[in-house]
């Protein structure tokens, strides 16, 4: 089967699976996004998501996180894990935001990444959850996937799979197609021992012969 044939195919699965996904709204608020994403490293979403309610329950703009103060910040998000650390991040991208941004989270890839412990992941997640911009965020669910489909290079790091992603996605389906990936490696594509029999595009992966599952 061609590639691009393939990819069409994978894409029509996951749509018939995930349905509820083709239609997420993503109409989040860049700042809560930007945030809840450092609030989300190295930790459960369970966690990050306790966190976030906790800190935007006091505080939602860059202004008022600022207010707070370190101590009473690093409180509020204890139970994020490794809070000292996403303390000091926070902190400092709200000093930038105000200082080069207005105040505003900006909604252009290069300058999302210019601010302090902002990666590609996370600037792709607000320009796709906060601004719906066409583009995929690589997470570990995604890169996984991705290459077990053979929709990615298995060499290729994080902004070599964006990269092959986003060469094989069309632009209206790059959205959807990234939480699918993100859900399908929770669900079914995980790390060891994937439930490939279940999966809802086991007849289109070429990795389940290789990995004799």
């Amino acid at each position: 089967m061609r590639e691009s044939k393939r990819a069409e195919g994978i894409i029509e699965a996951l749509k018939a699976y995930y349905a509820f996904e083709a239609t997420q709204r993503g109409d989040e608020s860049p700042f809560r996004v930007l945030i809840g994403c450092v609030l989300s490293q190295r930790t459960r979403d369970a966690n990050s998501e306790k966190a976030a309610m906790a800190l935007f329950w006091v505080a939602n703009d860059p202004e008022s996180v600022l207010n707070l103060g370190g101590e009473r910040l690093r409180q509020l998000i204890r139970c994020s894990g490794y809070y000292n650390q996403k303390a000091d991040r926070i902190l400092r991208i709200c000093s930038e935001l105000l200082r080069r941004f207005d105040g505003e989270v900006p909604a252009d890839r290069e300058k999302l990444l210019s601010l302090p412990g902002v990666g590609p992941k996370t600037a792709d997640m607000v320009l796709n959850y906060a601004f719906l911009k066409p583009t995929i965020a690589v997470d570990v669910h995604v890169r996984r996937t991705a290459i077990r489909l053979g929709l990615a290079e298995k060499s290729s790091g994080v902004e070599g799979v964006k990269k092959d992603l986003e060469h094989r996605i069309r632009e209206d389906d790059r959205r959807f197609m990234d939480n699918a990936l993100v859900q399908l490696g929770k669900d079914f594509c995980r790390p060891r021992s994937p439930r490939c029999s279940e999966c809802p595009v086991e007849n289109l992966c070429p990795s389940k012969r290789e990995m004799n599952l």
